[in-house]
């Protein structure tokens, strides 16, 4: 993403929007770029990716109640109550308890959905700059406040960060390599572009992709599978989410 800014971007012209633009690095990214990584070491990716998908869901509803940006009808309202009912069913296919590790952690990933779709929201609100430069500026924010994150992450799990970098494969290299270029620069300028053109609503839809393709490469790639009521549970938030986009006004 820095690779495109142009020189004027980089004076940082964020006098009016900068409690904004700092919100949205730390909800759009910090919090959940961490809680989602910390996440999968308990949980699939393929559970994962479908919790992430009721960000659309979230969004609607912060633009509903918090920023009134949209109306609720009836077919939005079911389209929430198919959704969340799908949630649960997913969820209660993992046959967890309460105090069950993986039920704490995908609890984390709905948290991450709900960050996501607050954000989305702010950066609706911002005026007076491009996609561009919200993007690089939040970014740059992001950046700032994961560097003491991960100085004490290491300093808590008492690990020699120099060993730690050595044992890095080049598996791993390349995998973080897209994720920060191809998930995370191109994928938030695209997605500020669309909140700009349209609104974050319609943005957001985007999210209804994401519990298909990560099914699909965590089959394909890490051998998971998806048992019969993980797919009801699928199917109810994509057709919530579905029906709560439709309902909207673009």
């Amino acid at each position: 993403m820095f690779v495109f800014c142009k020189k004027e971007i980089v004076k940082f012209k964020f006098n009016k929007n900068k409690i904004l633009l700092v919100s949205i690095a730390i909800f759009g990214n910090v919090l959940p770029f961490n809680l989602i990584s910390f996440s999968e070491i308990y949980v699939n990716s393929n559970v994962a990716s479908t919790l992430i998908g009721t960000m659309p869901l979230f969004t609607f509803i912060i633009s509903l109640l918090i920023l009134k940006n949209e109306k609720l009808n009836l077919f939005s309202f079911f389209g929430i109550l198919i959704g969340f009912l799908g949630m649960l069913i997913f969820i209660g296919s993992f046959g967890l308890s309460i105090k069950s590790l993986e039920l704490k952690f995908s609890s984390l990933i709905i948290l991450s959905a709900l960050f996501y779709g607050f954000s989305a929201n702010l950066v609706k609100i911002i005026n007076h700059q491009s996609p561009l430069e919200i993007a690089f500026i939040s970014t740059g924010f992001a950046t700032f406040f994961s560097i003491p994150i991960f100085v004490s992450n290491l300093y808590i799990s008492e690990l020699d960060w120099l060993l730690v970098i050595s044992n890095i494969s080049m598996v791993s290299f390349i995998s973080a390599t897209m994720l920060g270029v191809l998930c995370t620069g191109f994928a938030i300028l695209i997605f500020f572009n669309l909140i700009k053109m349209k609104n974050a609503v319609f943005a957001s839809q985007s999210n209804f992709l994401i519990p298909c393709f990560g099914s699909l490469w965590a089959f394909i790639f890490l051998g998971e599978k998806l048992s019969e009521n993980m797919l009801y549970g699928l199917l109810f938030i994509v057709v919530g989410g579905w029906m709560v986009n439709k309902s909207i006004k673009i």
